[in-house]
This record gives C-alpha cells, sequence and structure tokens, in this order.
C-alpha cells in the first residue's frame, strides 16, 4: 500500500511542480553561495557588521530610550504568540508605566513628557543591571507579554553592537573548521529551504487528497479492511516520504560541493544533519498534516488560502536572523556565520520544533477520526 501510495504521488503533475519549485529555489537561493569560500575578513574596513552582546553599557539606554519613545507615542509593540499587536494600556496601567519609567530614568513624569525623540536618556547612576532587568519584566508585564522588554527579547533587540575587526576575525576561525563548517552552512541552507517548505506542501498535500475524489476511489478507499489509523498513516508517511526527495538530494549536492570547496578540511557532518533534520523535518510534517486534515474535513482550496496567508505573514513578520520565537512556523538565520546569533536562541528553537512536531500527530490524529468517521457513513462538511 505504502509503494502505491508513492506511485500515485510520483504520477501527478502539482508533486513534480513541487519538487520543480523546491529545486529551483535552491539552485537560485543556495546554490551561489557554495561558489566561493566565506572571506577572511581584512583590516581596514568600515563596517564588519554587527553582533548580540549582553552589555549593560549598550543594552540598558537603548531599552529605556525605547520604552519611553514608546510611552510617548501612547502604544507599545508586542508579539504575543507571534502576532504583531498594538498595544493600549488603560489609565491605571499607564500610571504604573510611568512610574516604571520614573525610576528607569530618575525623572519626574513632567520631565520626561518633554522628550524629543533626539534627546538620549540619561540613566540615573545608582540604577543597577538587575533592578533594571526587574523594571523591564514589570514593564512587559503591564504591555500583556511578547514585548522587546520581555527576558528572552531584551538581549537580541537591544543589544546590538558593532563589530570590531579583531571580532570578525576570531568568529571567522570559530566558523571556518571542519567542526564548524558543516553546521554553519546548514543553518543558510535551512533559512532558504525552510521558506519554500512552508508553503509548497500545502499544494501536494491538497492534490493528493482530491485525487481520490475526482478519481472516484473514495468508495473503494473506505471499504478496505485495514484500520483507518493504518490508512491515513500510510498515505501521510507516502506524501511526506516522496515530498522530502527533494531535500535529500539538495543536502546530498550541498555536502559534495562543500566537501570540495574546502578540500582541506576534514568537515564533520554529524550536527549539521541533526540541525537540519530538528529545522525542517517538523516544519515539513506539520504543513503537510494540516493541509491534508483541511482537505479531509472542508476542501483543498480551503488548506491552500489558510496556509497560504500563514505563510505570506511569517515571511513578512519574521526577522532575518534572530528573530526565533515560541510559535512562529519560519525560523531565519540568513547569513553565514553570527553563531552567537543562533545560539542565543538556541532553546527557544528546540521547544518551537518540538511544538511544530506535536502539532503535526494531533493533526494526524483529527483526521483519522475524520476519515473513521466517514468510513461510518457520517459525512464530512467539504465545500
Amino acid at each position: 500500500m505504502f509503494i502505491k501510495e508513492c506511485k500515485k504521488n510520483f504520477h501527478s503533475i502539482i508533486f513534480w511542480v513541487f519538487v520543480t519549485v523546491m529545486l529551483l529555489g535552491f539552485r537560485t537561493q543556495f546554490v551561489p553561495e557554495l561558489s566561493q569560500r566565506m572571506a577572511e575578513p581584512v583590516p581596514g574596513l568600515e563596517s564588519y557588521g554587527t553582533m548580540v552582546v549582553e552589555s549593560p553599557e549598550i543594552i540598558m539606554p537603548a531599552a529605556v530610550q525605547n520604552l519611553v519613545g514608546e510611552y510617548l507615542q501612547g502604544y507599545y509593540a508586542a508579539w504575543p504568540m507571534s502576532f504583531y499587536k498594538k498595544v493600549y494600556l488603560k489609565e491605571a496601567e499607564r500610571l504604573e508605566m510611568a512610574a516604571v519609567i520614573e525610576e528607569l530614568t530618575g525623572l519626574t513624569g513632567e520631565e520626561f513628557h518633554s522628550f524629543t525623540e533626539d534627546e538620549s536618556c540619561i540613566l540615573p547612576p545608582g540604577l543597577s543591571y538587575e533592578r533594571f532587568r526587574e523594571l523591564m519584566q514589570e514593564a512587559d508585564r503591564l504591555i500583556g507579554g511578547g514585548s522587546s522588554y520581555s527576558d528572552r527579547n531584551l538581549i537580541s533587540q537591544f543589544g546590538q553592537a558593532p563589530k570590531r575587526y579583531e571580532d570578525a576575525l576570531t568568529e571567522y576561525r570559530e566558523n571556518v573548521t571542519g567542526a564548524a563548517l558543516g553546521e554553519v552552512y546548514a543553518r543558510l541552507y535551512c533559512d532558504y529551504m525552510g521558506i519554500f517548505l512552508a508553503i509548497m506542501p500545502v499544494f501536494a498535500a491538497a492534490a493528493f487528497g482530491d485525487l481520490d475524489r475526482r478519481a472516484k476511489a473514495e468508495a473503494l478507499i473506505y471499504g478496505r479492511k485495514a484500520s483507518s489509523a493504518k490508512i491515513a498513516g500510510i498515505r501521510y508517511a507516502a506524501l511526506t516520504g516522496c515530498l522530502l526527495l527533494p531535500l535529500v538530494v539538495s543536502f546530498v549536492y550541498t555536502v559534495v560541493r562543500l566537501n570540495g570547496l574546502y578540500p582541506e578540511m576534514n568537515i564533520v557532518w554529524g550536527k549539521a544533519v541533526l540541525l537540519t533534520v530538528v529545522w525542517l523535518l517538523p516544519e515539513l510534517l506539520f504543513v503537510t498534516s494540516f493541509a491534508m486534515l483541511l482537505t479531509e474535513l472542508v476542501s483543498p482550496l480551503l488548506a491552500v488560502f489558510v496556509q497560504g496567508i500563514w505563510w505570506f505573514w511569517a515571511v513578512q513578520s519574521t526577522e532575518l536572523s534572530g528573530g526565533i520565537t515560541k510559535w512562529t512556523l519560519l525560523i531565519r538565520h540568513n547569513e553565514l556565520g553570527n553563531s552567537s546569533v543562533f545560539r542565543s536562541g538556541q532553546g527557544v528553537f528546540v521547544w518551537n520544533r518540538t511544538c511544530y512536531f506535536i502539532l503535526a500527530a494531533v493533526c494526524i490524529a483529527v483526521e483519522i477520526m475524520v476519515y473513521e468517521k466517514k468510513r461510518r457513513g457520517y459525512g464530512g462538511w467539504r465545500f
């Protein structure tokens, strides 16, 4: 049955469109990065980029300046559950926020109300970094969570510092080693492939589910002796297995090209393979299972529509690097190197991918229930 389902995919035009788009995206976006080695930084340049550092001297004034600016404009930016939201405080909360800002700046309400965007906040000399973080957490609580002032976002949002030549050189030497190089390129590979993987499987899954209806094969499938869990599970496994093929091919190509680009290094691929699996597999499993569920429950059209909106929002709202949140579908790291930024959010990364893996399992479980009801003659809610 698994082989039959795979053959059904291979005979689908939509499946080959999926393969073509994935490989074209890989060819146009990532392959150029494999044409030349990472350049060693040279002294004397005007800029070497930025890096994230937990430096109170950098974080504290930047965060306070931003908080004062949001207070004066009357609303705050927050991303609860990864969705952007303008937060307007009630009068009691606004007074509490004013008290927080007074302690952060050492100014009275009348004094910081007269601030302009061009002025810089001067922190009171007695304000410790520990107390500063407590006040930032209080500000985040008043906003409702998910703001730039939360403990998780504070460093990545306000700890941006310019790299010096020495910093850039140290990072280069850390990245261009046999132990680290595979993982460095794997992050960029996952960044590009993840963009396409967040939308393209929905077309294959919707077409896969609609194929039986067009062929009027539903009655035959529903009449099989096999359990609903077995039928739905095998169909899901066959689809995801086929959708993995362009990823396997492109990653193998990456390994071959990168080994040829750095022939003097014995590149260790274990961590890179693990990172790629943890990064991309939950995304593929979830998008495919979610599309199959909506297709079975309602219609292929709705599956494509919903996932298309989700994908568009994720692309527009996700930061290119360092913007990992607990629920964002797309995880981005659109640069070679800057490993410290990724490592700073590694715990959230693991949480995020674990949640999507669990959600994929939930979607399949619900689909099996729907499938079983249909086999018993209860029908569905398709339109």
